[in-house]
């Protein structure tokens, strides 16, 4: 316990340590505001106070500011740690008696999580003791129980206060006033959020650090450091493995933490919940910013391997939820997804942390063409005529942001839908004549087509923006939950090239021209690497650098297609050219038909897992068999399954041996091979396509 009068601290020391302090504490106006009306004791201000919050939030630094608001107002100030007395009635009413003696006093109690079982003690038995005009502060890690709120009693005497971070302003105040660079400031300011002690240890790092505001990162020592203060000691390694896994994802439910820990979710979701920087929302369990963000970087830096490996299970778990999700849990369920693919060098320009909710997603409306067309002639890139024209081509293409306090239009963004070249739209857009230049060695199959996000306004791609933020989640939805997608192609500014070499889309050459303007057009063909194989790629980028470019500034890192995509025509061929080689394996390693979806998934599972427990060699002659052998079944057909048979499936011969094996004559026998080969053919490609 420590009493202070009112009068001035003695020593100099002292007097030094609380001129800093008092120089580096800012923001809290409200509760400053609120804890003057406390102690004037309007009939706005409560006596009773119940501060909580997570480690290292700012709560013993608030107290600190009351005590000397207090001391200004001519108070006793009487200061209890929770952690430095006996934690039973005796010992907290020996250390706070003097709040009890009746003179002005403000009771300031710290660190009560450390004694936190004295809270019904302390509610039912001190605090109705105290006198009136004293003014109580309970500060501690772990919100009061529900007894306060039932008792009405309290109702009007007690004020509990949530501390948060720090507001935007106020944080960059602080970083100011501790000198660092400004450049580094959204460094700083990604890692710690507005938490005070974050804040704080990391500008003591970066106050002359000469790294890259890019690749500035907290140094082990500040995210150990933190990591003490902010979570403590654990119970086990699963515990921490939950905690680290809760940490990465933007919420966490139980069979999201399952898919990591396997049957011991159950009862780690359970901890998780009660720890007091965990807060419960309606999609699950959400850390505080800080240590999602200390968690993140620890096993990061601290097993490379370990957090990989915790990375790739939830981001499977993520995909699959994204794809399998309706109604109103799709968008939440992509941007979850989102969430920690944006965790890495290159997206965390583009990347915005906080402001969700500022803008939604909406169909245009009739009356929004005006507005559109204004926000394109602001924008001044001469798109105006294109614009229009795709407004009355395909207005079901353009996606509108609006503002959720007002519903005006903040931004919006173009994504087409082609299934064939159509010729009046090739002439007037060069960006859709350059897509179908592109596609034509790959052109979508019946039934199949091409997404381009042609336009995205606002411009500006490296602003960070709820706008921005929502369009990335947006596309991201239509790549993975889109029914027989062909390509996928992006049109981008200069500033955002990095971006395309992370999400797998390779440039298309020549770059489009219009009026005069070469535009980044970039291209993924999503049958020759699908959406299961390009998650698992992308995801792997937390740990990895930013592939390294050429002299001419192309990516070194060139994406290796999984699956070979055939037309109708060469996916004939191939077949026709496998039965005749159908016992020759060196022929069927060659035939393209090994490199296709049917031969390197044929279950229709996970591309990755299926192609490297197969042999396609096997798995081709397999398919061909398999569907020669259908034919035997049908009445119909079975004459074709019989000349399949003599020619092909028995073992090398010649067409009149076989005609000769079977009695027929050679045109009827080849009728009937024709027939049959195109008869599998069919079947193939339905599995194909």
């Amino acid at each position: 316990m420590d009493q202070i009068t009112g009068g001035a601290v003695a020593g100099r020391l002292a007097n030094r340590l609380g001129t800093a302090r008092e120089e580096a504490f800012v923001g809290r106006t409200a509760e400053l505001d609120a804890f003057r009306a406390a102690l004037a004791g309007t009939h706005d201000g409560c006596p009773v106070w119940f501060v909580h919050g997570p480690g290292g939030i700012g709560k013993s630094m608030l107290l600190r500011r009351f005590a000397a608001l207090a001391r200004d107002a001519g108070r006793i100030v009487v200061q209890v740690d929770g952690a430095g007395i006996d934690p039973s009635p005796a010992g907290f009413t020996a250390a706070a008696y003097a709040a009890l003696s009746g003179a002005p006093a403000v009771l300031l109690v710290d660190t009560f999580e450390r004694c936190q079982g004295l809270e019904g003690w302390l509610r039912d038995r001190f605090l109705p003791r105290i006198p009136d005009g004293v003014v109580v502060v309970v500060a501690g890690r772990q919100a009061p129980d529900c007894e306060w709120q039932a008792d009405l009693g309290w109702s009007g005497v007690l004020r509990v206060e949530s501390l948060g971070g720090l507001p935007p302003d106020a944080a960059t105040e602080l970083l100011d006033r501790r000198g660092v660079p400004r450049e580094l400031w959204d460094a700083v300011l990604r890692f710690a959020g507005g938490h005070p002690l974050a804040l704080n240890l990391s500008a003591a790092v970066a106050v002359g650090d000469r790294r890259a505001a890019a690749t500035w990162t907290p140094t082990p020592d500040v995210v150990a450091t933190l990591l003490h203060h902010l979570v403590g000691e654990v119970p086990s390694a699963q515990h921490r493995l939950a905690l680290e896994t809760c940490s990465h994802a933007l919420t966490t439910t139980e069979d999201l933490l399952r898919s990591v820990v396997g049957e011991a979710a159950a009862e780690l979701f359970a901890w998780l919940r009660r720890l007091p920087f965990v807060q419960s929302d309606r999609d699950g369990v959400v850390p505080h910013d800080v240590v999602r963000s200390v968690l993140d970087a620890d096993l990061r830096w601290r097993d490379p391997h370990g957090y990989q490996v915790m990375h790739a299970r939830v981001a499977a778990h993520l995909l699959h939820r994204a794809r399998a999700a309706s109604g109103d849990a799709v968008l939440p369920a992509v941007r979850s997804l989102y969430h920690i693919l944006q965790d890495t060098a290159v997206m965390a320009p583009f990347a915005l942390r906080h402001g969700g909710g500022a803008v939604y997603p909406d169909q245009m409306a009739p009356g929004d063409h005006a507005t559109l067309r204004r926000i394109v002639r602001e924008s001044g890139d001469g798109t105006d005529d294109l614009v229009g024209f795709w407004l009355d081509r395909q207005p079901e293409a353009f996606d509108v942001y609006r503002r959720s306090h007002d519903g005006a239009v903040a931004g919006f963004q173009v994504t087409l839908r082609l299934t064939g070249p159509d010729p009046d739209e090739v002439a007037a857009d060069p960006v859709v004549a350059a897509v179908w230049r592109h596609a034509a060695a790959a052109q979508p199959r019946a039934g199949e087509h091409i997404l381009l996000t042609r336009f995205s306004y606002p411009l500006a791609a490296r602003r960070r923006s709820a706008v921005r933020d929502l369009m990335h989640v947006r596309t991201l939805q239509w790549w993975i939950r889109s029914q027989r997608l062909a390509w996928s192609f992006l049109t981008l500014a200069d500033e955002a090239v990095g971006v395309a070499e992370f999400i797998d889309h390779q440039p298309v050459r020549p770059r489009p021209v219009v009026d005069g303007r070469a535009y980044d057009l970039y291209a993924h063909d999503w049958r020759a690497v699908p959406v299961d194989v390009w998650a698992a790629r992308v995801t792997a980028w937390p740990l990895t650098a930013a592939p390294a470019r050429s002299s001419t500034g192309a990516s070194t890192a060139v994406a290796t297609p999984v699956h070979t995509v055939l037309s109708r025509p060469d996916f004939d061929a191939a077949v026709r050219s496998a039965l005749r080689r159908l016992h020759d394996g060196s022929a069927l390693r060659a035939n393209p038909l090994t490199r296709s979806r049917l031969v390197v998934d044929p279950g229709g599972g996970s591309a990755a897992d299926q192609s490297s427990v197969r042999d396609p060699v096997d798995t081709l002659r397999t398919l061909l068999t398999d569907a020669a052998e259908s034919l035997r079944h049908d009445p119909r057909d079975a004459k074709l399954y019989r000349v399949l048979s003599a020619t092909y499936l028995a073992g090398p011969t010649t067409q009149e041996a076989a005609a000769d094996r079977l009695g027929l004559p050679t045109s009827t026998y080849k009728r009937h091979l024709r027939a049959a080969i195109d008869r599998v053919c069919e079947l193939l490609w339905r599995r194909e396509s």
